[in-house]
């Protein structure tokens, strides 16, 4: 087993983020250590490795992707230390009633880091209805079993979202069973029953039954209201596959008082339409229907969106329907697409978070990350992109008057660009045209214009043609966005709006200097601050585990501005700690546009060299400078 340090682990996957050389000091300062100590850690981990899976140069240091693709592959894992807390809390799921001594030998730890640990644990078990209780040597893990495994879910969860070490995390957490032997025993019985499932709910399906064995040897004892009802084909198969694991675990036979529930498990997990409980906790059908579509309504007109409404309203009230009884009863739900919606289509998923918070208020119903990613998917499959002016290019086409010529030209150029191109006239020369609103000349004879940009092409639009017009359409495009980019900088960022070496000890005072500083120069209402945190609550604004976006869950500015703030030292932020918070105050009538000016800027940010670069500016203007400078070039 090779055990790396969380900072090894985390300098591993850094590396493997970029696909250039980067720059030891750039590397040490997004560590947060100094030269000497991170070229330790490579030492260490070339060392430990027995290969050269860190590589210097004169450039810097790269990751050799084929030894890293060998050690991710190795059966002997990877691993990172476990802390006393989580050291502890593993050996209580496993024996939750216990005495101080008993942990102090099992977890080779003295007893006043024993004590410590179980009281900094509280709080963590304590969102999950638990309580660790510590009645002089005594020891005890107290609550449902339901919530315990909703514990062990969450510790799954976490482990599945790191690269280096997840094996090993995983056989932590159920070191009795293996996902791959179930997940082969559940295909094989999909199979035999004729159906498909779709790979979200297959590999949550794999999970859940998982936890399921991991902890049969204790009763769940669940309330019958929040176990939903299965038809009679997915029974027998959920009968079917149970039985299956227990002939390949015989040792982790579930309770016969556990099958339905265990059941129902596979039912939510595996089929999307699995019938809800029908307990008083939940919604008619009918209603959910129509609050899905009023919340639509609002979000829709909110965002400016366009959208097919009756497969996304269907879609989404069929979604909500079973989102109760699956959040009630399965230990584990995970959508592995959500981190990138997030990421790379920010605009859909604050729609779905604003859609999640508006179905909250009205249904009660809590949607955690993975749901709100699973909405942006909808609403990524049903809405219309909206298409910007500043899309289309202005044209005047050059072209003789002579048999069906122009009409070839013109339905060529329409074919191929009817949402690129807005043809404002077909002329046979440019002497006396005015070429004010032009912003591309396409001629088919020899003629040039001195004014305006030109692309020749023939009369018959050969392939050659298109690849000039292609080329011709994207350079007016790059200098448009240029030219927006530009502009949105002006406008967007404010030297009243800047802090560097802020004194900020964590995510709730970098908000509260920020936002006041906001309403200070009138940028937004009192009420912001509120929505920011709100915002947050659904789903922490951090990207890359190195810059956090928050912004508040309304367009509550009065106008649009960007306030920039540099910490003297780390923040944490959700999971992660950051080291640059950009807080967004946008105003609905600058929203497409700033659209265009932030989407650039989070790709900026996600590359670990540029972003290392920007933390080294101190004053505004080197800032704005930078930006100007990379936006550009990269456009």
């Amino acid at each position: 087993m090779i055990r790396f340090s969380e900072r090894q682990a985390l300098l591993l996957q850094l590396l493997s983020e970029v696909h250039s050389a980067t720059a030891g000091s750039d590397l040490a300062a997004l560590l947060g250590v100094s030269s000497r100590t991170l070229r330790y850690d490579i030492a260490r981990i070339n060392g430990m490795t027995r290969s050269e899976i860190i590589e210097a140069s004169a450039h810097g240091y790269t990751l050799n992707r084929r030894a890293y693709g060998d050690l991710l592959g190795r059966t002997s894992g990877l691993a990172t230390h476990l802390d006393h807390q989580e050291r502890i809390l593993l050996f209580l799921l496993s024996r939750p009633h216990t005495d101080i001594y008993e942990i102090m030998v099992e977890c080779f730890m003295s007893e006043s880091v024993t004590r410590t640990a179980l009281q900094r644990l509280k709080p963590q078990v304590e969102k999950h209805g638990l309580h660790i209780e510590v009645h002089g040597a005594d020891v005890a893990l107290v609550g449902s079993e339901l919530n315990i495994r909703h514990l062990l879910g969450e510790f799954v969860h976490n482990a599945m979202d790191v690269v280096v070490g997840q094996d090993e995390r995983l056989n932590r957490y159920l070191p009795d069973v293996d996902l791959g032997v179930i997940r082969r025993n559940l295909v094989s019985v999909i199979a035999d029953h004729g159906l498909h499932a779709d790979d979200i709910h297959l590999s949550n399906t794999v999970v859940n039954l998982a936890i399921c064995l991991q902890r049969s040897h204790f009763r769940v004892d669940v309330d019958p209201s929040i176990v939903p009802s299965l038809d009679e084909g997915m029974t027998q198969l959920a009968e079917q596959v149970l039985s299956s694991l227990e002939d390949t675990y015989p040792d982790l036979a579930v309770y016969p008082v556990d099958r339905a529930y265990v059941h129902s498990v596979i039912g939510l997990a595996l089929d999307p339409h699995t019938d809800r409980p029908n307990d008083s906790h939940e919604v008619e059908p009918d209603r959910v229907f129509k609050v899905v579509q009023d919340c639509l309504d609002d979000a829709i007109s909110h965002f400016g969106l366009s959208a097919d409404r009756s497969k996304l309203d269907s879609d989404i009230a069929a979604h909500v329907e079973r989102l109760s009884a699956r959040d009630r009863s399965m230990p584990f739900f995970r959508n592995n697409l959500q981190e990138s919606l997030r990421a790379r289509s920010p605009l859909l998923y604050d729609v779905a978070v604003y859609l999640a918070d508006l179905l909250n208020k009205t249904l009660g119903i809590s949607f955690p990350d993975d749901e709100i990613g699973l909405l942006a998917v909808y609403l990524g499959l049903h809405t219309l992109p909206s298409k910007s002016p500043m899309d289309t290019t202005h044209t005047i086409v050059v072209c003789p008057d002579y048999h069906a010529l122009r009409d070839w030209v013109l339905t060529g150029l329409f074919n191929r660009y009817q949402d690129r191109l807005s043809i404002l006239d077909v002329v046979t020369t440019l002497d006396g045209v005015d070429l004010g609103p032009c912003e591309l000349v396409i001629s088919t004879t020899d003629e040039d214009s001195m004014s305006c940009p030109c692309v020749q092409v023939s009369a018959l639009l050969s392939d050659l043609d298109f690849i000039a017009l292609d080329q011709a359409l994207l350079k007016s495009s790059q200098s448009k966005i240029r030219l927006r980019l530009s502009q949105s900088l002006r406008k967007f960022l404010d030297p009243d709006l800047f802090f560097v070496d802020a004194q900020v000890s964590d995510s709730d005072s970098a908000i509260s200097l920020m936002c006041n500083r906001l309403q200070d120069h009138n940028v937004v209402p009192a009420e912001f601050s509120d929505s920011v945190r709100l915002r947050e609550t659904y789903s922490p604004t951090c990207f890359a585990r190195r810059f956090a976006v928050p912004h508040a869950m309304d367009f509550l500015a009065h106008e649009t501005k960007v306030c920039v703030l540099f910490p003297s030292s780390p923040v944490r932020w959700g999971p992660s700690d950051v080291e640059l918070i950009l807080m967004l105050a946008i105003n609905a009538d600058d929203y497409d546009e700033f659209l265009n000016f932030y989407q650039p800027l989070i790709s900026l940010l996600y590359d670990p060299t540029l972003y290392n670069e920007l933390r080294k500016v101190s004053d505004f203007d080197q800032f704005v400078n930078f930006l100007k400078d990379e936006l550009m070039e990269s456009n």
